[in-house]
């Protein structure tokens, strides 16, 4: 398979002058952001134009609508071309919950001790473990908050599928839809327009039973979706139940998308502060050499107002009541037998 990936290099960037993407110099790429700025920097700056995203999530999670709605509302304040697909529900119900921009002036240094900031005086000396992404950065991407809604008023250039249920609910007819809007809408690589514009294309429940797959299965869909993505100004962001897919068809389904990020639930008790895991399963790697991610352990932490991505660690581990009553009997070896040292 041939594909032409010209158009997305550094020697075109000038000349396009895309709204809402930067250039990567390590990976000769142009980037667009997830909507989460710590999603980024564990994706080595941001999603690259022309690939397509696969989000795994395990055990009915919300992770990865929410990654979905972020997306999406990026697009927006990026004034970029959406496109929705959902067979599960009405595609119009997501632009009603996306989470509004705010303007964040800076972000507080992870290095250095709040001076009302009270900790244990055993651990005061030993360095504070910075959980975020050292290479997160604001000039690239927005900060969403949760718990504010975009207007409706101020969507645009938004277009769903299924409009109406003539439709249908096929992977083919799915794949002509997206075909025409790229040809029509001048995304398309190979068809010379005077100004480009991004488009971005977000796949809901992939392989849910209500996909007619009668005409085509999900794996040559996938297939035919990446060839012609690669040759457009298009990114998509697909999302899907794991449990629902047999292993033989996951792993072919994971073989025809560029990035594959995984969301499983936290199962352990001491990690209260995340609501799951992030693996990450598969990363683009056309046109660069594989980016080597700086942790394996990634958490998604999910508070009322923001939804982000942290190295996963471990507290402290404090001690028992066995151990307190064995430290109450031990003795300083320069001190006297009568004194004893009571933490």
């Amino acid at each position: 398979m041939s594909l032409n990936l010209q158009s997305h290099t550094i020697s075109q960037r000038k000349s396009l002058k895309l709204k809402g993407t930067k250039t990567s110099v390590t990976k000769n790429q142009i980037l667009i952001s997830t909507g989460i700025v710590s999603l980024d920097a564990v994706l080595d700056g941001g999603i690259p134009i022309g690939t397509v995203v696969l989000v795994e999530e395990e055990n009915y999670g919300r992770n990865a609508d929410l990654i979905t709605k972020h997306f999406i509302a990026e697009g927006v304040v990026c004034n970029h071309s959406i496109l929705i697909a959902d067979v599960e529900r009405k595609p119009e119900a997501i632009v009603n919950d996306l989470p509004k921009p705010i303007h964040e002036d800076c972000f507080q240094p992870t290095d250095t001790v709040a001076e009302d900031f009270k900790i244990a005086w055993r651990y005061s000396q030993n360095p504070i473990y910075d959980s975020k992404p050292y290479h997160t950065s604001i000039s690239f991407g927005h900060t969403f908050d949760m718990s504010a809604k975009i207007p409706v008023n101020e969507l645009q250039n938004i277009k769903y599928w299924p409009a109406d249920k003539s439709q249908g609910t096929s992977y083919s007819k799915l794949l002509e839809h997206i075909n025409i809007i790229i040809t029509n809408g001048g995304f398309s690589t190979k068809i010379p327009v005077e100004q480009r514009h991004v488009l971005r294309i977000t796949i809901s429940n992939l392989f849910s039973p209500i996909w007619n797959s009668n005409d085509m299965n999900v794996v040559t869909f996938l297939y035919k979706l990446r060839i012609l993505v690669r040759s457009s100004y298009a990114t998509c962001l697909i999302t899907t139940q794991a449990h629902v897919i047999d292993d033989v068809t996951k792993c072919r389904i994971e073989h025809f998308v560029d990035t594959v990020l995984i969301l499983k639930p936290m199962e352990l008790s001491s990690c209260a502060d995340y609501n799951g895991k992030l693996i990450i399963g598969k990363l683009a790697s056309f046109n660069t050499f594989l980016y080597e991610p700086l942790s394996v352990d990634w958490a998604t932490k999910l508070t009322r107002k923001k939804l982000c991505i942290e190295k996963l660690h471990l507290p402290p581990c404090l001690n028992t009541e066995d151990d307190n009553e064995n430290i109450q009997t031990k003795q300083l070896s320069c001190a006297s037998t009568t004194s004893v040292l009571n933490f």
